[in-house]
């Protein structure tokens, strides 16, 4: 089978691997759908020294099951929930499975790369059983989506977005236009997208997602942007962790910014102490491990309160991956969201 592997500095080949034998609590997925996330360009990017398989927002259909496996058959239907909570851990058997940040149970992404063959990228992957979640009614495009999707409606729920709220979107990446369309979902009364003036599709997307203002980072100051009240309730933040001081600069009193994001170069940040004191404002920070709400995911994009379908500018063939992917990245008036398809 095939499978396409990673290197920095963006070095893509597919190559041809065997599965090995598949445990008894595992299940083999073939591969429908998979995107290319902000993690794999971080890896092939600057981190991995090593070619790595790569890939972890896809949907398939299974077509073997492992000995022990009882709640899939062949043929469902599955996404892919990267991590699993410890059911056993203090913080699940105390309600709290969400702060299971180190999970001790299944992990696709932790798994032993090197016997399990490839990721996402790949036409079939071996899965631990329990991180599979059955589905219907979306395509697998669609599908493929439920992970990033499970890491916007975190972020929505850590920044507890109330009725009549004016809302920041602060970056209008994929995950960005997610969490912009749940929080007018949310019944926001005014939602703000902030993006470079460069990316124009993902800025024509804001503004058809319900983005009531565009503020164009690389021409404006947004911490001098006139703002309906002044500033706003919440900010939703998905740009580089750097830019937090700056975004704590727009908030309202009472306000919160809830931000994602890692920073691998520049982790420490700096914001008005004063400002937070005297304003009361929080600075909340959102970590989608373990993934979850795949379920509740699934069911808004089905009744329409997010729409996905737009996202997807580049469709990419696993036999050309190296050659679409720099495509995708030379792109940057339309680029938005890469999905390979297997047919």
């Amino acid at each position: 089978m095939k499978a396409a592997y990673l290197k920095a500095p963006r070095m893509f080949e597919v190559r041809d691997i065997e599965l090995r034998p598949l445990g008894e609590e595992e299940v083999i997925v073939d591969v429908k759908a998979c995107g290319y996330c902000g993690h794999d360009n971080i890896m092939a990017s600057y981190q991995a020294k090593d070619w790595e398989p790569f890939g972890h927002e896809f949907a398939g259909v299974v077509s073997e099951v492992g000995a022990r496996v009882t709640r899939l058959k062949v043929g469902d239907k599955v996404c892919i929930e990267t991590n699993m909570f410890d059911p056993l851990s203090d913080v699940a058997r105390n309600g709290r499975p969400d702060l299971d940040t180190v999970p001790l149970g299944s992990s696709f992404m932790d798994l032993d790369k090197g016997h399990r063959g490839g990721m996402g990228f790949a036409e079939r992957v071996i899965v631990p059983y329990d991180l599979c979640v059955k589905y219907d009614g979306l395509t697998f495009e669609e599908a493929s989506m439920m992970e990033p999707l499970g890491v916007a409606y975190d972020l929505i729920k850590t920044a507890d977005i109330h009725l009549n709220d004016d809302v920041l979107v602060y970056g209008c990446g994929p995950i960005g236009l997610m969490a912009l369309q749940m929080a007018k979902a949310c019944g926001a009364r005014k939602v703000y997208a902030a993006h470079r003036s460069t990316g124009k599709a993902r800025i024509e997307l804001a503004k058809a997602y319900g983005a009531d203002e565009i503020i164009y980072t690389d021409k404006e100051d947004i911490t001098k942007y006139p703002f309906a009240r002044g500033g706003v309730d919440r900010v939703l933040m998905t740009a580089p962790p750097k830019f937090i001081g700056e975004a704590c600069q727009t908030l309202n009193a009472g306000g919160i910014i809830a931000f994602l994001g890692i920073s691998y170069n520049e982790p420490m940040v700096t914001f008005d102490s004063n400002k937070v004191h005297l304003d009361k404002i929080q600075i909340r920070g959102s970590n989608a491990i373990p993934a979850l709400y795949f379920p509740l995911c699934i069911e808004l994009v089905k009744s329409g309160a997010v729409d996905l379908k737009k996202l997807v500018s580049h469709r990419m063939k696993l036999d050309t991956l190296p050659e679409d992917l720099a495509k995708y990245y030379a792109d940057h008036d339309t680029a938005v969201k890469a999905i390979m398809i297997n047919e």
